[in-house]
């Protein structure tokens, strides 16, 4: 994506907060508003003028001398602020492009909306912006500046809706007028759905803030600097890095129906992936890359128990699987479960609800509508994930045709007699037990009583399920390990 514009008629709201109304939220150690302030420098020195900067910072009170040092004009980041700069100051302005900077929180609802999280958030009042409203704001013809471009750093996980968030997030929803046919938006995203956005802590900055640096001063001072070209930068920067974040993007051109979509929309992705009930996924990354590997040499995998004990982490590797790589899934993840309404059922009403253009002819059999699913389902790659799966004749009839785009994926206790080839899942190392039971209940609380520790991790045989069960009961009033 190449845009032509000029840095007089270039704008941009750039935001950075690591210090939040609820201080648990706080970035330890900063680098929010450093990579913000960056930006906004990088911006002015690209002869964009300062009156056309609006920078939005909460910064903690040892970085509070950045601040001063940025010979920019410096705002609260609260959500009040933010949405009157977008709805008073720029909405009216006529420009060739906007660049939107965010460094900070950031979480997807239940609902699957991505939300910002603002400076003045606690837990009583979740002050946030939602992006998606955001962006078709931008594209409406509420909007005076045609070309858009958004780099979100924030992460996209549930995290704090573990913690008790309200049902309703409420936070700014933005309206819009009707659709310009002239826009243009590229949003270059730090994570995918489900994955936090990491920041190194030692040069406190975010680590997919500082690649996009690094692939702006690769431009050698083009600007605007083409946006592929930074983010296959910036893909690769992550490559070399074990951080578990996969930056995507998405780009639309125009909003009458001429829409290119160089990567596919995370947004738009049909699923229904169950939410991770773990607090922290740990010592399965080689078995994630396995299932990666068998997945693609393969139409049909199943993930198995090397134990016969049951509560290896069959279901949770399958759902962690399934949100890590659900970018490369672009026609769907349909996750079905045996243990209750029929297979075929559940398979005919996600395509129903969730695919366009799914319409049964009159009369269709549920073998025929199931056909039918293999035939029209949407373009792109599809995961089918068979979770806890006890007969195998229980999913012979829903398989889709062998050598299709659909992958198969199978969660089952079973690891004998099978047809088809399997990741053996065991126990986690003592190693790992012992880090997944101090993620569950506390560094001090487990260090202070190490070794009983240790042999809570060999009494349950280092099976996960057994570390969450003991974990909740030592969670009770007054217990100290067990």
């Amino acid at each position: 994506m190449q845009l032509m514009a000029k840095p007089e008629r270039t704008f941009g709201l750039i935001v950075g907060i690591e210090k939040y109304q609820k201080s648990e939220w706080n970035v330890t150690g900063g680098g929010p508003a450093d990579d913000a302030l960056k930006f906004a420098r990088w911006l002015h020195r690209r002869g964009v003028p300062k009156e056309n900067i609006r920078l939005c910072l909460s910064a903690l009170e040892e970085n509070h001398q950045l601040i001063g040092e940025c010979g920019l004009t410096v705002e609260e980041a609260t959500e009040q602020n933010i949405s009157d700069i977008v709805t008073n100051f720029l909405s009216p302005k006529s420009g060739d492009l906007l660049y939107i900077f965010w460094a900070g929180h950031g979480l997807i609802t239940s609902e699957r909306e991505r939300r910002l999280i603002c400076a003045d958030a606690n837990q009583q009042n979740w002050q946030n912006l939602d992006l998606n409203s955001l962006l078709v704001l931008l594209g409406s013809d509420k909007f005076q500046i045609p070309n858009h471009i958004c780099i979100i750093d924030a992460c996209a996980n549930y995290l704090l809706e573990l913690d008790g968030r309200p049902t309703n997030l409420g936070g700014k929803a933005f309206l819009s007028g009707e659709p310009r046919t002239d826009t243009q938006q590229f949003v270059l995203l730090a994570t995918r759905e489900g994955e936090q956005a990491k920041v190194n802590s030692e040069n406190k900055t975010g680590y997919f803030s500082q690649a996009v640096r690094e692939a702006f001063a690769a431009a050698n001072g083009t600007f605007p600097p083409n946006m592929m070209e930074v983010t296959e930068a910036v893909k690769q920067r992550f490559t070399s890095l074990d951080k578990k974040q996969l930056p995507t993007y998405f780009y639309s051109r125009s909003w009458n129906g001429d829409i290119e979509k160089s990567h596919f929309n995370p947004f738009d992705i049909p699923h229904n992936i169950p939410q991770s009930q773990a607090r922290k996924f740990v010592g399965r990354d080689e078995e994630i890359e396995q299932l990666r590997q068998l997945l693609q040499a393969n139409d049909v995998v199943a993930i198995t128990d090397a134990t016969g004990l049951g509560g290896v982490g069959k279901t949770e590797l399958a759902i962690q699987y399934s949100w890590q790589y659900l970018e490369d899934y672009s026609g769907g993840c349909c996750w079905l479960n045996p243990q209750g309404i029929d297979l075929g059922t559940q398979l005919v009403e996600f395509g129903v609800v969730n695919l366009p253009n799914f319409n049964f002819p009159d009369g269709l059999s549920l073998a025929g509508q199931v056909a039918y699913c293999w035939k029209n389902w949407q373009a792109g790659k599809v995961l089918l994930v068979f979770d806890d799966i006890k007969d195998w004749r229980q999913i012979q009839l829903y398989l889709p045709p062998r050598g299709s785009r659909f992958k198969v994926l199978i969660t089952t206790r079973q690891n004998t007699g099978l047809t088809y080839p399997s990741l053996p899942l065991g126990q986690l190392s003592g190693d790992v037990a012992l880090e997944l039971l101090t993620t569950l209940l506390g560094k001090d609380r487990v260090e202070n009583e190490l070794e009983f520790a240790r042999g809570l991790c060999r009494f349950v045989n280092y099976l996960p399920i057994g570390l969450y069960q003991i974990a909740a009961q030592c969670r009770e009033p007054g217990r100290v390990l067990c």
